[in-house]
């Protein structure tokens, strides 16, 4: 299908009819002026179009441009954004539009979407994130962007585009689509599955309402959920019997999928009492299921007392330009300080030049700062961890530590060398164990403060951090004032998330 001819002049182009329409500095004028450079012709190979046959398609860089419009305006529908570039002439300008002609359907959109989310068969990468690269790197490489070198990172949580339910819920509400994916794809009755498995509450609309108890009654509680434990344990492993029977493959791995997550509410939501009887559990799972349609939707905190379902939206930016660098999106439960390695990993790629980066408590972790500085030479400038366990004896920041000689010396100024190397699973390092001689520490004067209760029996152990020269760097540097009013302008950071929450990056888009 060869491409929809839009370079031809006329008196019905709209930069001719209205040559006002376009104020200078705006995206619509920064879109119908560097288009080609914005969305180059490779990035899209094998978009409809290419060919000689067929009808004429819409050109890429049009539906590109229609869609950058889209977000730049905030949550908007594929419907709402059609009707909007039919009528609005600033937009038509922007996409290369002439007046009067044909404007790209919603179901012309939903294919480019759908073509965007594909792997480019040159790169191997996905096509949206090649987009978002090539924009980073025209950014970082034009001075009048003015890309300056205060850097930050930062999350916030991104609700699922699904629904986020209870643990009740989650149990029949899945056995219910399971059931009827059963009896569609095996060309059954979706009564006769449900009478055959003896599960008829799935047939039912809501699943407490098919329960007509009273649900502030805790016994009648306990027999539900024990029911529908009962029924999922008894249909998944029915289905696992009877797979083979659902013809197509895909089918099949779409059932035992279902299968898997049911018995993992099972497994992280519920417990056995003295009786056998299945309850509601009384403890938290770290990574405990909250949603079917968002499989991989996770519980989290934003703090103490605020809680959300759903994913974390990760980003790294400069400040002073407003460039976002990075870009990624993980469950909601993984720490911030497992993907900043990666976001900095990226810009750096993009030719983003890196020396100091700006992060709050969560990324203040000596594992995170050691691997920054050592690989990717990055100075990062966050809170260290406080200290929140109550001693009654000498803290370990109280001894003197020599690294290069590896002397450590106690409060009454007595060293010790030679430490023992042990391995930290936790850290997949190692560290060191300093000890004083029995002796030594019971003639010390200092004792009493040094070892309380069944230690007294024992000499003093100091076992230090497997990355202790980097978190008693950055306690030194923590207390410096100039350094703590270099870290107050982290929080024009929080603008950058701002602006990507303004245009929908606080859901979800799709499913997944």
């Amino acid at each position: 299908m060869p491409h929809r001819c839009l370079a031809q002049e006329s008196f019905f182009d709209v930069r001719f009819a209205a040559p006002d329409c376009l104020v200078e500095g705006t995206l619509e004028w920064l879109l119908a002026e560097r288009r080609d450079e914005l969305m180059p012709s490779w990035l899209f190979i094998g978009w409809s179009g290419e060919g000689r046959r067929g009808r004429d398609a819409w050109p890429a860089p049009v539906l590109m441009s229609m869609l950058v419009l889209r977000h730049a305006r905030g949550p908007m529908s594929l419907l709402e954004t059609q009707r909007r570039a039919r009528c609005d002439l600033t937009w038509r300008a922007a996409m290369g539009l002439a007046l009067g002609k044909p404007t790209p359907s919603e179901r012309t959109l939903r294919r480019f979407q759908a073509f965007l989310q594909t792997r480019h068969p040159q790169v191997g990468e996905r096509r949206y994130v090649l987009l978002h690269e090539h924009w980073a790197r025209l950014c970082l490489a034009d001075p009048d962007v003015g890309v300056g070198s205060n850097w930050v990172a930062d999350s916030t949580p991104m609700w699922c585009f699904g629904a986020t339910i209870d643990t009740v819920r989650l149990l029949g509400d899945g056995l219910r689509a399971l059931v009827k994916r059963w009896a569609r794809w095996t060309n059954t009755s979706f009564e006769q599955c449900a009478r055959e498995w003896a599960v008829p509450f799935v047939l039912a609309k809501s699943t407490k309402g098919a329960f007509r108890i009273d649900w502030k009654d805790a016994d009648a509680r306990h027999e539900v959920v024990d029911a529908l434990a009962q029924a999922v344990m008894r249909v998944t492993q029915e289905v696992r019997r009877r797979i083979d029977g659902v013809p197509r493959a895909s089918h099949r791995k779409k059932l035992l999928r279902r299968s898997r997550h049911l018995l993992k509410v099972v497994a992280d939501d519920l417990t056995q009492d003295e009786q056998g009887q299945w309850l509601i559990a009384r403890r938290t799972a770290s990574d405990r299921m909250v949603s079917f349609t968002d499989p991989q939707a996770r519980h989290s905190r934003k703090s103490r007392s605020v809680c959300f379902k759903g994913f974390k939206l990760h980003l790294l930016g400069e400040v002073d330009s407003g460039v976002i660098a990075s870009i990624t999106v993980t469950p909601a439960n993984v720490h911030d300080g497992k993907v900043a390695p990666r976001l900095v990993r990226r810009a750096s790629s993009l030719g983003a030049e890196i020396d100091r980066l700006l992060g709050d408590t969560a990324y203040g972790a000596a594992s995170l700062r050691h691997h920054l500085r050592v690989v990717h030479d990055v100075d990062l400038l966050a809170p260290p961890p406080p200290v929140t366990t109550p001693s009654q004896t000498f803290r370990k920041e109280q001894f003197d530590v020599d690294f290069e000689r590896e002397v450590a010396r106690c409060p009454a100024g007595i060293e010790s060398s030679s430490p023992t190397r042990s391995w930290s699973k936790k850290h997949r390092a190692s560290y060191s164990v300093f000890k004083w001689p029995k002796a030594i520490c019971d003639a010390c004067s200092l004792s009493e403060q040094c070892r309380t209760g069944e230690a007294r029996n024992w000499a003093r152990r100091l076992q230090l951090h497997p990355y202790e020269q980097d978190l008693r760097a950055a306690q030194t540097r923590w207390s410096d004032p100039g350094e703590r009013e270099l870290y107050r302008t982290r929080s024009q950071g929080e603008r950058l998330i701002r602006e990507a929450t303004r245009r929908g990056a606080r859901r979800a888009a799709a499913w997944g």
